[in-house]
């Protein structure tokens, strides 16, 4: 049985195999438009009245089984045993309810229900399912319900049809959602393109009017925002007469104010080229992979707006994003309508006291017509201790006292009372940056702060942005809000590097090479009036583009770090390899070059690659260790991979309770980081970014990198490590010996788990080793340059690659004509010969390498050589050349040399060739 689709939001269609259905008769259409939609079995009277209201109830039968058969030939399948969609049981008709069946509205109700039954704070996973069963539904919304499809007549079909108001409900709630979530959630573009698709299908909804001039606020469209307003003002206002509420009017108003104190274009979104214009000088990433982290701030905001004080800290290593983060949280909430203060912290010897909450307040204060409005003259006058320029404004403000037991407090309580006046006029958002760097009686004034908000209900939300070595658990700042959350909610947002798919994303929007949708396709304020709009395209499957191939090597090198990444395009751009090119849509875009290309190509080192402003943060980062933990992290910079305490310690050479600080000591720096083994297994240690270790190992310098791999090998060797990281300290400590040795053991043990082709780099890096160093060649017996050289001939040869398993063979044997090694001679002949088999060549070729190599072995009087030389010739004569005969003399000669010098092995395959 075919499937059946019909789709009924908009226009009805219906599809059965693939193929669309058009109906004779109207009626008939809407029959089966009914039963899709109802579903269950109805009377058959029922349908006839439904469908013929005027007729005489025995012709609207005649006429109801007319179309019941028109439908049936339609959906009948052309098999041998033709089913239809259609189920008749007496006197009721339905549809099959075990027939494959899509309909559109099945999709809506599934996303509807799920929607409606969401807790106001959902997980990351319930957020994750909704959009995508929203996004998914509303990508099926072409119109209203059965839009323009009408019987002409009056019957029970087209008011029906009226009735069906409940669908355009649950898609305004789904459409509600889901760019609530979106916009939560950070995802600012892509609440946009939602929010200007809801306008197109329902642009009556004043509610999606304001979202979309909040978002394209946020976004630093102010313009855009404006044009918003005016359509819902044409719409609604002008062409209806419903007067717009204030809470309209009033973000109308904001956004001019907005306009006006901005007087330029926001980098939030790239600029338009016009002619003669340039390509942006700054690269702005936009917010990506912080959709969880941007909707857990907008919780603790709506909590704060109904009087549920908060604070939320945001987490992470430098350059991680955190201010960009909280940066276009800002703009959100300041687009809410909130108030918003601002204060960062610096590092700086003898840290200012309160200097973060004076940096917030004075702006304000100095905006503010009449502070004593905020504050009675009490309160302005101990407000004048940190705001001196108090005194300067109103000369006549009281002596704040002079009482040392009390001035302190009073002061807390006079920043206490003027920050929750502000939050009584509108929710208030005070952002500290850095706060890791905050004075410790800003912390003490916080904490005061906290236990006021609680006590009076405030409407405010504390937001800080910490660095992670700062919250270390023994640290004053931990400390101090252990105590702060006693009063007031803290929660935590920790920001984790992007994945890969992330990074490629963030490069592509960067370089203006990806589009997060079709941001213009339906502008309230340029659809034409009567006409419906078109459907929202369908999303492009990804491409791949050069800039995805840069992102894939980018995210290997950075591991998704932001400030790394934007780092580094920047000194793309500046070198060249990234250039600005003006599309058709008057947008620059950042085009790969073919030196970028090239230089990939080649494979060119990272280290070329590492902007200059990434190296000098990393190293102001390591200049702050003491030299004990220096120590320990440039011990692991030349370990490389994750080490245990001891033997960082031990490389360094530190003592035990010495190495336990220093490691204590760059763990919270930030700089190592701890990765915990199995129960009661000790952790182990390594750099908290690649990059980091790859500035370190740099600044060593060749003789310290030197002494510092000589003693992790001498550590290492006594340990059980393996061979191939015992080569790599080896060759980085100048010892050529040991490297070659044990890059041959690294390669047997590749061997022996069947990695081949890792075998043969561990082979090949002591092939380079003996060819570059002379004085290797008398350290070494013939027997060992043997065993390498007969290793890497198998392996190449185990991988079909006969040129290169027969020049390794070729060079072995040159080197045996010199020395002169005549048993070494015989038996690479015999191997070249063997080789030759396994690539069927010339007869000739095979017989005159083994002839000479019986030669040499009869020369040197050697029997073992001499008995393999004559069973390779019986072998390859009987079964290669097929001359048993001639193969025979050629057994026996083996057979009696083998038992000579009592070979068993070599006896039994003899006596098994002559059997």
């Amino acid at each position: 049985m075919g499937l059946l689709r019909l789709a009924v939001l908009g226009p009805p269609e219906v599809l059965h195999n693939g193929s669309r259905l058009t109906f004779a008769l109207r009626k008939a259409q809407a029959l089966l438009l009914y039963l899709a939609v109802e579903g269950g079995m109805h009377p058959r009277s029922k349908l006839a009245t439904l469908l013929w209201p005027d007729s005489e109830p025995p012709d609207a039968r005649k006429t109801l089984r007319n179309a019941i058969t028109l439908l049936r030939s339609q959906l009948t399948d052309a098999s041998p045993a033709p089913h239809s969609h259609l189920l008749a049981e007496q006197e009721l008709l339905g549809l099959d309810p075990h027939a494959p069946l899509e309909l559109d509205l099945d999709v809506v109700q599934l996303a509807w229900k799920q929607a409606q039954g969401l807790s106001a704070v959902p997980s990351e996973e319930q957020r994750a399912s909704l959009v995508a069963k929203s996004q998914h539904a509303l990508a099926l919304v072409r119109g209203p319900f059965l839009d323009g499809f009408w019987l002409r007549e009056e019957t029970g079909f087209d008011e029906w049809v009226q009735q069906q108001q409940q669908w355009q409900v649950r898609l305004h709630l789904l459409f509600e959602r889901l760019s609530s979530f979106q916009e939560n959630g950070g995802e600012l573009e892509q609440a946009r393109v939602t929010l200007t698709r809801w306008l197109a299908l329902y642009p009556l909804s004043e509610e999606a009017y304001r979202r979309l001039m909040r978002v394209d606020l946020v976004l630093g469209d102010a313009s855009a925002a404006l044009q918003v307003y005016a359509s819902c003002r044409a719409r609604l206002a002008e062409e209806l007469r419903v007067k717009l509420s204030a809470e309209t009017v009033a973000l109308a108003e904001h956004v001019r104010a907005t306009a006006a104190a901005r007087r330029g274009t926001s980098p939030a979104r790239p600029a338009t080229a016009t002619a003669g214009s340039q390509p942006p000088s700054e690269l702005v990433a936009p917010l990506i992979g912080r959709a969880a982290a941007f909707s857990r701030l907008v919780g603790g905001f709506q909590q704060a707006r109904q009087g549920q004080p908060q604070a939320v800290l945001v987490v992470g290593e430098a350059g991680i994003g955190k201010t960009r983060l909280a940066t276009e949280f800002i703009a959100w909430v300041k687009a809410q309508g909130a108030e918003v203060l601002s204060g960062h912290a610096f590092e700086m010897g003898g840290r200012l006291p309160y200097q973060p909450l004076v940096e917030s307040l004075r702006p304000r204060l100095e905006e503010e017509n009449a502070p004593e409005d905020l504050l009675d003259d009490l309160w302005l006058a101990e407000l004048s201790r940190l705001l001196p320029e108090l005194r300067v404004r109103y000369p006549d403000l009281p002596a704040p006292t002079e009482d040392e037991l009390t001035a302190k407090v009073r002061l807390f309580e006079a920043v206490a009372r003027l920050l929750d006046t502000l939050s009584q006029r509108a929710p208030l958002v005070l952002l500290l940056d850095d706060l890791h760097w905050v004075d410790g009686t800003s912390l003490d004034l916080l904490r005061y702060l906290g236990h006021y908000w609680i006590r009076h209900g405030s409407r405010v939300l504390l937001l800080g942005t910490v660095r992670s070595e700062g919250l270390e658990p023994k640290s004053q700042l931990s400390a101090q809000l252990l105590d702060l959350g006693r009063d007031l909610p803290i929660t935590q947002v920790t920001l984790q590097t992007l994945s890969q798919a992330e990074t490629i994303r963030l490069i592509q929007a960067i370089a203006g090479q990806r589009k997060h949708g079709n941001l213009d396709a339906a502008r309230p304020s340029r659809a034409v009036p009567g006409v419906s709009p078109a459907p929202a395209p369908a999303p492009a499957p990804e491409q791949e583009t050069p800039l995805a191939a840069l992102g894939d090597f980018l995210f290997a090198q950075t591991r998704g770090q932001p400030w790394y990444l934007l780092e580094t395009l920047k000194l793309l751009r500046d070198r060249q390899w990234l250039v600005p090119q003006l599309a058709a849509d008057g947008v620059f875009r950042l085009e790969p070059t073919m030196e970028m290309a090239a230089a990939f190509a080649q494979g060119r080192s990272w280290r070329a690659l590492l902007p200059p402003s990434v190296r000098t943060m990393i190293l102001a980062r390591l200049a702050k260790l003491s030299q004990p933990a220096r120590q320990v992290v440039m011990a692991s910079a030349v370990l490389g991979t994750q080490a245990s305490a001891k033997l960082l310690w031990q490389v360094a050479e530190l003592g035990v309770q010495a190495g336990v600080e220093a490691l204590e000591e760059a763990v919270k720096s930030g700089v190592l980081r701890e990765e915990q083994a199995g129960a009661g297994c000790p952790g182990s240690y390594g750099f908290a970014h690649e990059l980091i270790r790859e500035v370190v190992y740099t600044e060593l310098g060749a003789a310290r990198r030197q002494v510092l791999h000589e003693r992790a090998l001498a550590r290492l060797s006594g340990a059980g490590a393996r061979a191939s990281e015992l080569a790599h300290h080896a060759r980085a400590s100048g010892k050529t010996l040991e490297a070659y040795r044990y890059s041959v053991q690294a390669g047997e043990e590749a061997v022996a788990v069947f990695a081949v082709e890792d075998a043969i780099g561990r082979y090949e890096q002591a092939r380079a080793l003996l060819q570059e160093h002379q004085p290797l060649q008398t350290m070494l017996s013939a027997a060992e340059v043997e065993h390498l050289y007969v290793s890497l001939g198998w392996t190449y040869a185990f991988q079909n690659a006969w040129q290169q398993a027969q020049d390794a063979y070729k060079e072995l044997l040159a080197s045996a004509r010199q020395k002169p090694l005549p048993t070494l001679v015989s038996m690479t002949l015999n191997r070249l010969a063997v080789l030759a088999v396994q690539q069927s060549k010339d007869k000739l070729q095979m017989r005159a390498l083994l002839e000479e190599a019986r030669q040499r072995a009869e020369a040197s009087q050697d029997q073992r050589v001499l008995a393999e030389t004559e069973w390779n010739l019986a072998q390859i004569t009987a079964t290669f050349w097929e001359d048993p005969t001639s193969a025979f003399p050629h057994g026996q000669q083996a057979l009696s040399l083998a038992r000579g010098i009592q070979d068993k092995e070599l006896e039994a395959r003899s006596l098994a060739l002559l059997g």
